[in-house]
């Protein structure tokens, strides 16, 4: 039985709707029904009662529930009590980032820390993991890392409970199409009334939180007839192709950075997006946990557009 499968369940038990559920859980809906089937083979019992609609547990589910919730919260528990006996005496920070902050800004961050507090802590060290958003935040919020830099958005926000954990806005960061530079200086797809269609479209998986800052780009003028001909997580693996010529890439200005094969795209379809620092209220932390590069590490961190 894997922690993900109690995951999933206690998800589908909150939303009661397996495409909202596997939403949330980032996978495809064939892909998490697997999951819970996988689990009720482990139980030996179904959790789902599969003759009704809309989705609701069986009696064993309702049952199964709250003992998920309890062996759930017990496996943190767990970990946190490991963990914290091993962090009295370290001194690292613990980084959790999107793969696109991991390569964009996370190299930054880490020589300036290390020059900011080279006469104030001694053997600090950095360990960074990066994920997609969603569990990135589940790796925060269950305690495995110290802070979590994020993407966020007012119409796609990252939401955590604010008496637990506090943040600071780092800076924000431009999201806007981007075409490989022609002969002649100018982009060699536009997105206009005059553009030869279809136009070409570097797309974002559909569970990416990029993928979200599209439509939202999008959202801001008409919408002309595009055809996608590549798809991943990845926004470096988009930047690849669209200085390729394979077609239009919504990108974070940071990653284009200085690339001289790429030129923004005119029009509307651009939105901006804030980086976020977020760490846990000190008003609870573990106790006797020495956490105070940790301290210095929050105040001193550079914003996103520094050096």
């Amino acid at each position: 039985m894997e922690t993900k499968w109690l995951e999933d369940f206690i998800t589908l038990a909150q939303t009661k709707n397996f495409s909202k559920a596997a939403n949330l859980r980032c996978v495809t809906q064939p892909a998490f029904s697997r999951r819970i089937q996988a689990l009720e083979g482990w139980l030996g019992c179904e959790l789902i009662d599969r003759g009704a609609y809309p989705t609701r547990l069986s009696a064993q589910g309702e049952v199964f529930y709250e003992q998920a919730l309890v062996m759930l919260e017990q496996i943190r528990q767990a970990r946190t009590v490991v963990r914290g006996g091993a962090a009295q005496n370290r001194k690292q920070v613990r980084l959790v980032v999107p793969h696109t902050l991991a390569c964009s800004k996370v190299p930054h961050w880490v020589q300036t820390l290390q020059q900011r507090l080279a006469d104030q802590v001694r053997d600090l060290s950095f360990q960074l993991t990066a994920s997609n958003v969603h569990d990135a935040v589940l790796h925060f919020t269950d305690g495995a890392c110290d802070f979590l830099a994020c993407y966020h958005h007012s119409r796609e926000p990252i939401e955590l409970d604010p008496t637990r954990y506090e943040y600071k806005v780092l800076g924000t960061e431009p999201f806007m199409p981007f075409s490989k530079v022609g002969s002649s200086g100018e982009p060699v797809f536009t997105l206009n009334h005059l553009a030869p269609l279809p136009v070409p479209v570097l797309s974002y998986s559909r569970h990416a939180y990029l993928s979200r800052m599209v439509d939202i780009a999008l959202a801001a003028g008409p919408v002309f007839l595009q055809q996608s001909v590549f798809e991943t997580d990845m926004s470096e693996s988009l930047k690849a192709m669209c200085e390729e010529g394979v077609g239009v890439a919504w990108l974070p200005g940071s990653v284009v950075g200085q690339s001289t094969c790429l030129a923004p795209i005119d029009g509307p379809y651009r939105t901006e997006m804030e980086i976020r620092l977020y760490r846990r209220n000190p008003k609870n932390r573990d106790a006797g946990v020495a956490q105070d590069h940790l301290d210095l590490v929050w105040h001193l961190w550079p914003d996103a557009h520094s050096g």
